[in-house]
């Protein structure tokens, strides 16, 4: 059965685990315990091509804080976009750089904003004190599977995912560790090889070195 979709990915689950005593509504929570696995494990949490989203928002001159994006998972790049017509005098895009909630110095002065944290909100050092455009580039999570949203990014491209993942959940519900162990040992392999091809896709090859011979 083709893992392609919410469907057929219930009914391998229940194929491959071979317990007919987990019904639909328990299969819809393990493929959601899943996804939550996939993108915040400690180990590897998935981040691929796919996931890369770029947007722009205008900050207030009110506020020193900005709504984060829907299924916001990790900041990549965070810039003011100079080629805008609030922000005159930027030459270049200028990067505002990322401190720990802790370590985010607040500023009691208006400025463009030079850091920034990230808690249930973006938040920075300081109120701007011109409405600027900012760019953002970050990981931002696939719609979950469900019966209104039959697939995403992460099925279509990598569905040993999903159903390791899931299967893990399921063994684990069952109080099966070796198996749950398995299955999630299985998920996290297949995580980091998709996270491997993103960076080979995004970076490319290592660069050959050459090493030169001493003598004939």
């Amino acid at each position: 059965m083709a893992l392609n979709n919410y469907a057929n990915l219930k009914a391998s689950i229940r194929n491959w685990s071979k317990r007919k005593d987990a019904t639909d509504s328990m299969i819809e929570d393990f493929i959601a315990l899943a996804e939550e696995e996939f993108y915040s494990n400690e180990v590897s949490p998935l981040r691929t091509k796919e996931m890369d989203t770029r947007a722009t928002a205008t900050v207030s001159t009110s506020s020193r804080f900005l709504e984060l994006p829907t299924n916001f998972l990790e900041m990549s790049r965070f810039k003011i976009n100079a080629q805008t017509a609030s922000t005159p005098g930027f030459v270049n895009d200028v990067d505002i750089v990322y401190r720990a909630p802790d370590q985010l110095l607040l500023s009691s002065t208006t400025a463009h904003p030079g850091f920034f944290t990230v808690t249930s909100q973006l938040e920075f050092e300081r109120i701007p004190d011109r409405a600027y455009v900012v760019d953002m580039q970050f990981y931002q999570k696939p719609t979950a599977l469900s019966s209104s949203n039959t697939t995403n990014s992460t099925l279509t491209n990598f569905p040993s995912i999903y159903l390791n993942g899931a299967l893990w959940a399921l063994w684990d519900y069952f109080r099966e560790p070796a198996e749950a162990d398995r299955y999630r040992n299985i998920m996290l392999t297949a995580i980091r090889g998709a996270n491997k091809l993103n960076n080979k896709i995004r970076y490319g090859n290592s660069p050959q070195i050459k090493k030169e011979r001493n003598g004939p």
